[in-house]
């Protein structure tokens, strides 16, 4: 944890009244007289709505200098950290276990073996209820040591048979070990690109799904983690590989589990969150809109009540919604979505890491560029494209990049569609991936903005519609298209209505052929 510059004032400022009245009744009163300078200090900085040190040193002078305020600060952080590191942990199961593993141990330590094994039996249940693999290490060791410590008198028997009672095999559980480090590498890899992989990385990819077929899973499999590893990395790198046909099956298994063992929910809902995700990004691209609704609208969902955690999820469900509002022409339902977001949006930004950031500011865009709010569709699309710079999902760029383009060339501004075309170009210039639908669409919106003739701009829109007939078959363009439509972008221009009521058209004529006798 840092201790320079205002780490410690941003620390402070995070602190809810509960935190607060804990850290001050439970815990810095055991560890500092109220008379000395930390207690003041910390209320001090507390206050400040910027952080300013040099008043801090003005107030607290001659205690607090220039030369020691570094380990003043260093000290009443250390403090704060490990009060709200309690705060924060009583009340989990890894808590409980931890304080009844060092119960048994004084226990243990004092020749109380009687009481030790009582103890054991009951965490060892617990902790296998919950599957806390690494307290089960422990309370392991722990046993070793009571047989050890134990008289002859002492019987053992039925702890014994407690102890061999295990969840999952040790062969099952070093295959979940494989599983879960796979699942971590996964993780990142999916942070690299969702659908524009390079040789290598696909070729990485293929390997681990190879070796996450080897897995000898079985539906009697007692182990909750070991499916859930299982589920979600065959899941993903199928989803990487577009085998969405697939990883649908997997995923819709993975929520029922879930669904199955809420108690996960609350304990490690990162999991959980990410698996919507997942349902969130390859549902859509599947076409299965109403299993998504449902998966987003499900009650077990009310477990998630974690601030961090439920800003997240709230922030998936938008970006699921959206989509599917947009993709069903529900333009009403858009709009209020997108008026909701822009309220919540701005308290929910500093909880959500910058690829999430990202895919909200690109979604907002779209809705309104579809809405033609040009200039909020500017503004977010910018604001994605350049607010976040991590090095992550790299398609992401060139999707903003022709967004903005259009936006501009629909705002019809000289200047700015200029400036945004010698951006891209320069980009899909630099860029050593190259595919012939962006450079279509690129051109024919450069050759059609000036253009004042209708009907030669829309020989430049058919000439773009062209190639992407031709590379119908290309992957990359195929989830792009499921990203923005921009066939019917074009297709909207050609026909001169607005790009929502072609949707709508398009909506309805969809409809109409899916009843009998039409």
């Amino acid at each position: 944890m840092k201790t320079s510059s205002d780490s410690l004032w941003q620390l402070i400022k995070s602190l809810k009244g509960a935190e607060k009245t804990f850290l001050k009744r439970n815990f810095v009163s055991k560890k500092l007289n109220a008379k000395q300078v930390y207690l003041k200090l910390f209320d001090a900085i507390a206050k400040q709505k910027v952080y300013d040190e040099a008043a801090i040193i003005k107030k607290f002078s001659p205690a607090i200098t220039k030369k020691n305020i570094a380990f003043q600060k260093h000290y009443l952080q250390n403090i704060v950290g490990e009060a709200i590191a309690e705060y924060d942990s009583r009340k989990t199961i890894g808590h409980e276990l931890y304080n009844q593993i060092l119960l048994i141990r004084v226990l243990r330590k004092r020749g109380l073996i009687d009481g030790a094994n009582a103890l054991w039996e009951k965490t060892v249940l617990k902790a296998r209820a919950s599957e806390m693999y690494p307290f089960l290490t422990m309370l392991i060791t722990e046993f070793e040591k009571m047989i050890l410590s134990g008289s002859s008198e002492t019987q053992f028997e039925d702890l014994h048979s407690v102890f061999k009672g295990r969840t999952i095999t040790y062969n099952e559980y070093a295959e979940m070990i494989t599983l879960r480090d796979i699942y971590t590498e996964v993780l990142l890899l999916k942070r690299k690109s969702h659908f524009d992989i390079d040789d290598d990385l696909k070729e990485r990819i293929i390997f681990l799904l190879e070796i996450v077929n080897k897995t000898n899973i079985q539906k009697h499999v007692k182990s909750f983690w070991f499916r859930h590893y299982y589920h979600l990395n065959k899941a993903t790198l199928l989803y990487l590989l577009n085998d969405i046909e697939n990883a649908m099956p997997l995923l819709k298994e993975a929520l029922n589990d879930w669904k199955n063992n809420t108690q996960y929910i609350k304990k490690d809902g990162e999991f959980y969150i990410e698996l919507l995700y997942m349902i969130n990004y390859a549902g859509i691209l599947h076409g299965d809109y109403q299993f998504v609704i449902n998966s987003f609208n499900n009650p077990v969902n009310d477990f998630i009540d974690d601030p961090l955690q439920r800003a997240n999820f709230e922030s998936i469900k938008y970006l699921a919604l959206n989509k599917i509002y947009n993709k069903t022409a529900k333009y009403s339902d858009v709009k209020k979505l997108v008026q909701h977001m822009k309220t919540k949006y701005r308290h929910w930004e500093p909880l959500l890491n910058a690829d999430l950031n990202r895919t909200l500011n690109f979604s907002l865009g779209i809705a309104c560029f579809v809405l033609e709010d040009y200039n909020d569709a500017l503004y977010f699309v910018k604001r994605g494209n350049t607010y976040f710079k991590d090095g992550t999902r790299e398609e992401h760029s060139a999707v903003a990049h022709i967004l903005l383009l259009l936006i501009t060339f629909s705002m019809d501004n000289d200047r700015l569609f200029e400036t945004e075309y010698r951006a891209t170009y320069t980009y899909f210039y630099k860029r050593k991936k190259k595919h012939p639908f962006e450079t279509a669409l690129v051109q024919c919106l450069k050759r059609s903005f000036y253009l004042t003739d209708k009907q030669i701009k829309v020989k430049e829109y058919e000439k773009a519609l062209q190639v992407f007939e031709e590379n119908k078959d290309d992957a990359v363009q195929q989830i792009i298209f499921k990203i923005f439509n921009y066939p019917g972008w074009l297709m909207s221009k050609v026909q001169n209505i607005p790009y929502y009521k072609y949707v709508e058209n398009k909506v309805k004529a969809e409809e109409l052929r899916t009843i009998p006798g039409k």
